[in-house]
């Protein structure tokens, strides 16, 4: 998943996409999206959260209404970008990619752990997409290693990475 969200950066910025480093070995995933799963195709996700800098932002993900495709993770393709979820991993990330074709900035929500009622807090990488793409393990090293709310703030913080959460809007 995490190649993936590099080549997506990568490639939207117009730059060459690498590996992500890391070897990870996981159960064999479903080959269809259960339908238990907390994401589901038409769906809109809510991303709220601040930048490490004090940048607030609220921006919303309307995922297509046809079927993820699964490549180590389901990927759902949405208006702003792409939604990932992983139930393996148990990771969601967010992605708005939609000002990066204009020279803006991409953001990358990164959850890891269940979703609760709906929404997770996470970790927010901010930047240009090569610099979004080059802290991701980051991202995720941090929320997997967090749970605690209080811890992942400051770990957050410690390591210039904003806070965000994802919800799914009803």
């Amino acid at each position: 998943m995490r190649s993936f969200l590099v080549v997506c950066l990568l490639w939207s910025s117009l730059a060459s996409a690498g590996g992500s480093g890391g070897v990870r070995v996981l159960p064999p995933a479903p080959t269809r999206l259960p339908a238990s799963a907390p994401v589901q195709p038409g769906q809109a996700w809510v991303l709220t959260g601040t930048t490490a800098e004090g940048e607030q932002f609220q921006t919303v993900l309307r995922l297509a209404p046809g079927a993820p495709t699964l490549d180590g993770a389901w990927t759902f393709r949405a208006d702003r970008g792409v939604l990932l979820y992983d139930s393996a991993a148990q990771s969601v990330v967010g992605l708005d990619l939609k000002e990066v074709a204009g020279g803006g900035l991409a953001l990358a929500c990164v959850r890891v752990g269940r979703l609760s009622a709906g929404a997770g807090e996470g970790v927010l990488v901010s930047g240009t997409a090569p610099q979004v793409a080059s802290r991701l393990e980051e991202a995720f090293a941090v929320a997997g290693a967090t749970p605690n709310p209080a811890d992942l703030a400051a770990a957050a913080a410690e390591l210039r990475l904003g806070r965000c959460t994802l919800t799914q809007q009803k």
